[in-house]
């Protein structure tokens, strides 16, 4: 399943923001978007673009999709891509509500899942399966 994350528009550190723009690409996000007023995302969605190598970058609009598209090498997108559905689901509170609502949201036929940023994400998206604790269980016979 597809994860899609809405990063906030306001950047306190735009480093840490960066940062974590960087992680959510190397732990597998599959697009990236920015909340708040369009103008300030095209700003923080370039910024993302030049520290980021796979993941897709969504616009609001085709504004400034040209330019995006040339600094993000071809990974911008005004839209979900084509043909795909995806669904908007809050942030579950923990992994097994994690792979539960990925469970779900595959089977209803969505190719990938939005969702507001939290620090959580990177860890659930590099490790999206709840912890098998059976390893830990001691017999006792």
């Amino acid at each position: 399943m597809k994860v899609g994350v809405i990063m906030p528009a306001s950047v306190v550190d735009a480093g840490d923001y960066l940062a974590n723009a960087r992680a959510l690409d190397a732990a597998g996000a599959e697009m990236i978007g920015v909340d708040g007023d369009p103008e300030q995302q095209w700003l923080v969605l370039a910024a993302i673009a030049a520290v980021t190598d796979r993941v897709k970058l969504r616009a609001p609009s085709d504004r400034h999709l040209q330019l995006l598209d040339r600094l993000s090498r071809g990974r911008a997108l005004a839209d979900e891509p084509a043909g795909e559905r995806w669904v908007p689901i809050p942030l579950p509170a923990d992994r097994a509500s994690w792979a539960a609502a990925l469970h779900d949201c595959d089977q209803a036929g969505a190719a990938g899942v939005v969702v507001s940023w939290d620090e959580r994400l990177i860890d659930l998206l590099r490790n999206p399966e709840p912890e098998d604790r059976s390893d830990l269980l001691m017999s006792t016979g």
